[in-house]
């Protein structure tokens, strides 16, 4: 019987630190705290059950000790973004004159230009090229493309025109597209330019799964004398997660 009582004695002892620790006024601890409708705010104490730091469950209120209370104003632009963007290579651009691969021969062309690989257009070249990619799982929303850019002409800067096609499981293909509104480079000779594209109306059901096709080319109607250079092309959104 002596024996049964340790034992007992045993295992409440080895109960104790649980118990303790989830009252969070013994160790260090990072608590929930719900709310009758299963909202969940936080707190954490430390080893002598002090509150070091917590977030409200309704307003989303930040406690820390020695500061103000931030507003929930305040915690939106703490979070982080959730932008998210993928590259679109430019030897995944073909010509679409005729689907060919882009080379030192063809128009527009590839090119090394400050030490960088560029799609080139020459004074009066206007042929689109284009890229096909799937829109990412976690896409939630928005849409656009970055350009980086450079240019040989000293005086004008060149304009980057383009559109796109949406195509989805199940549907006929796009054979249309809306007419965009071509970009500017921002400078000139020498001077790099990150240009935004933002489709005006062919995003407006934009959903993960679907494929985009872009279509970019040298506005050869407002433009400046010298080379038209595409460095790089990404696409952004923002991501549900």
């Amino acid at each position: 019987m002596k024996r049964f009582w340790l034992c007992i004695v045993a295992v409440l002892a080895l109960m104790l630190p649980a118990i303790g620790y989830g009252g969070g006024t013994n160790f260090d601890s990072v608590i929930t705290t719900p709310s009758a409708d299963d909202d969940y705010g936080f707190r954490m104490n430390n080893s002598s059950g002090t509150r070091l730091f917590s977030v409200t469950k309704d307003t989303g209120a930040i406690y820390s000790p020695g500061t103000s209370t931030l507003t929930t104003a305040t915690i939106t632009t703490l979070n982080h973004s959730r932008e998210r963007s993928i590259p679109l290579p430019l030897m995944g651009f073909v010509s679409n004159t005729d689907a060919a691969p882009l080379s030192t021969t063809t128009t527009p062309g590839l090119e090394i230009d400050d030490l960088l690989p560029a799609i080139v257009w020459a004074d009066g070249e206007a042929t689109p090229v284009l890229t096909t990619f799937r829109i990412p799982v976690d896409y939630a929303s928005g849409g656009a493309f970055r350009l980086f850019c450079t240019e040989s002409d000293s005086t004008t800067p060149n304009q980057v025109d383009f559109d796109v096609y949406v195509n989805s499981n199940g549907v006929a293909a796009d054979a249309a597209a809306t007419g965009q509104t071509p970009v500017a480079l921002a400078g000139t000779t020498a001077t790099t330019s990150v240009v935004t594209l933002t489709p005006a109306t062919d995003f407006a059901a934009l959903a993960a799964g679907y494929w985009v096709t872009l279509r970019i080319w040298r506005d050869d109607t407002a433009e400046g004398t010298g080379d038209l250079e595409v460095k790089g092309v990404d696409f952004y959104y923002t991501a549900a997660y």
